[in-house]
């Protein structure tokens, strides 16, 4: 719609203020128009969708026995043997001794391996 200037005279049928009113009128007319539009060409939005909180793969512990020796624990986690052993000593792992050996607990890395660290 072209725009209109504001007559400096009043025009045959009224007034300034009168003209004022028709071209807000007219306004607000487009404006629900555009409202309207808009609104039929939205989009639903898409609901969150949860992640599920086991989406780090398959559990590295399954399948194992409840004591490790501490190179299989070290490897597990990253760590260099000598700092498994280290860890171990510092009951920073979860160690067992048995018969003069050392084995790290199985089910005491689980906290280690969480996404979080937390124990």
């Amino acid at each position: 719609m072209p725009a209109r200037a504001l007559p400096s005279e009043p025009v045959s049928g009224g007034t300034t203020l009168d003209h004022i009113e028709i071209l807000r009128a007219e306004l607000r007319a487009v404006t629900e128009k555009l409202d309207a539009y808009l609104a039929g060409q939205a989009r639903p939005r898409l609901a969150a969708v949860p992640i599920p909180a086991a989406t780090a793969g398959p559990d590295v512990l399954d399948g194992l026995p409840p004591l490790i020796a501490v190179e299989r624990a070290a490897k597990l986690l990253g760590l260099s043997r000598a700092s498994a052993y280290r860890l171990a000593t510092a009951d920073e792992l979860p160690a067992r001794r048995l018969g003069g050996r050392v084995y790290i607990v199985t089910a005491g890395l689980r906290p280690l391996l969480q996404a979080d660290g937390a124990a």
